[in-house]
């Protein structure tokens, strides 16, 4: 965002594997940006879309209970990083490791709900909780979930 509009940065990466970083001065994404429609164009949609995307998210904030927004969350982190268990083709792991801590803070609540509502899910073998991170045991039922509006 700061490369677009000239102001300071607002957030901070964290790499949760093996990284590649490709470091782009501001000067030659300028350059990049004037010669190459397309990719302006391109970089418009991202922006639009990451837009859509926070409104639904404050939308959802405002909404929905912590079990809906974090059914959605997982839904989301499934579609995204996804792997089918090797145990069992009905299933998938998210591949991206997320400490409850960090699930959290995306959904603007505290840890200790989070796990509240984990469990919860686990219990009704939505989802199964292991040490190495999350497995979508029945992704209707979370579905289901996500779209409640308690």
């Amino acid at each position: 965002m700061a490369i677009l509009d000239g102001d300071r940065r607002t957030h901070d990466v964290y790499a949760h594997g093996d990284t590649t970083i490709l470091c782009v001065a501001k000067a030659d994404f300028q350059k990049i940006l004037s010669q190459h429609v397309e990719f302006y164009e391109a970089m418009l949609r991202l922006q639009a879309r990451r837009i859509r995307q926070l409104f639904g998210l404050v939308e959802d904030l405002n909404t929905l209970p912590l079990r809906s927004r974090l059914a959605k969350q997982l839904l989301h982190l499934v579609r995204s990083y996804g792997v089918p268990s090797l145990s069992n083709g009905e299933e998938i792991r998210i591949g991206l490791h997320l400490a409850q801590e960090e699930l959290a803070q995306l959904l603007g609540a505290s840890r200790q709900r989070v796990n509240q509502e984990l469990k919860a899910m686990e219990r009704e073998d939505a989802i199964r909780i292991e040490p190495g991170g999350l497995v979508i045991r029945n992704r209707d039922a979370l579905l289901r979930i996500s779209e409640a509006e308690n």
